[in-house]
């Protein structure tokens, strides 16, 4: 049955009250004000309720404390800018990789041939969002190939690829024809087999990107997009894969942005991860779908 919601707004003092009402031990006052202003309630809710035995009644695990919240709520921002500055390098990539693999075939504007589309109907939904792009755009360079060439013909793959965001990029990739070969030459540059597994990685970063440019936890998150199980690399990989309901959770998502990131060239992922899991002792990983001993997979060394 709905009912009304009619819950009034509350100080940060009777946040306090009500929260210590709950079970939570708040040591530092200073401290709970300074993140219930800057952060809000409702949003560390969301992170406190790991911490709570009942959570309908929003009752605390005897002996949790305001501290154990700071910690995984930092923890989870650590990761998230973690995330955004290796996908950025992917996604850079990406750029680069589509646009040389299938300009040297086909020409600079090959993403607007039909022919070299898988689906009709998501060809005319990526143009219809690469011509509004065009459209609202300010970019330099774009301004210039315009005061240039006009509008006759759309601009080279180079300069497009640049303004796209991952979603619609990967969407591009997605939608390049299975029959033609350099689909999986581009996946195979990432490290993948085929253009099967860059299909659904792509569509996993492109989610996990999302959720940390909108800022929402990743600690114990159930993802929707899984990805696709790699059981032969042609790189450093894991011999150890989660199971089941374990392959939603965060390893696995970092698990692949790790892959694909090391065919982007050096980078210290791994490093930045352990330094930042050695600063948050308390967090749980193993409710994130870590295993016992990942950090010794040739993927993480």
């Amino acid at each position: 049955m709905i009912s009304s919601y009619n819950k009034p707004a509350t100080t940060i003092s009777e946040q306090i009250i009500l929260l210590k009402r709950r079970g939570l031990l708040i040591e530092n006052v200073t401290l709970a004000e300074e993140y219930l202003t800057h952060v809000g309630f409702f949003r560390l809710a969301d992170f406190w309720q790991v911490l709570q035995r009942d959570t309908t009644n929003n009752i605390f695990i005897k002996g949790t404390k305001f501290n154990s919240v700071v910690e995984l709520y930092n923890f989870d921002r650590g990761l998230r800018l973690l995330l955004l500055d290796a996908i950025e390098r992917i996604e850079i990539s990406l750029r680069a990789s589509i646009t040389d693999t299938m300009s040297l075939a086909y020409g600079g504007q090959w993403y607007s041939d039909p022919r070299n589309a898988e689906d009709v109907d998501r060809f005319n939904d990526n143009m219809d969002f690469i011509k509004s792009e065009l459209e609202r755009n300010t970019e330099e360079f774009l301004t210039i190939h315009t005061r240039r060439y006009g509008t006759a013909e759309y601009p080279p793959a180079w300069k497009i690829v640049q303004v796209l965001s991952f979603g619609t990029l990967s969407k591009l990739y997605r939608n390049i024809a299975r029959k033609l070969p350099e689909k999986k030459i581009i996946a195979i540059k990432f490290g993948l087999p085929t253009y099967v597994w860059l299909d659904n990685w792509l569509m996993v970063v492109s989610a996990l990107r999302n959720h940390c440019a909108h800022h929402n936890r990743l600690c114990y998150r159930w993802f929707v997009f899984i990805p696709k199980e790699l059981t032969k690399a042609n790189n450093y990989w894991i011999k150890k894969y989660p199971e089941g309901l374990g392959k939603r959770y965060l390893y696995t998502q970092l698990c692949t942005v790790k892959y694909l990131l090391d065919r982007c060239g050096y980078n210290d992922f791994s490093e930045r991860l352990k330094y930042l899991i050695e600063k948050s002792p308390n967090v749980p990983l193993q409710k994130m779908g870590f295993l016992p001993g990942w950090e010794n997979e040739d993927l993480w060394k």
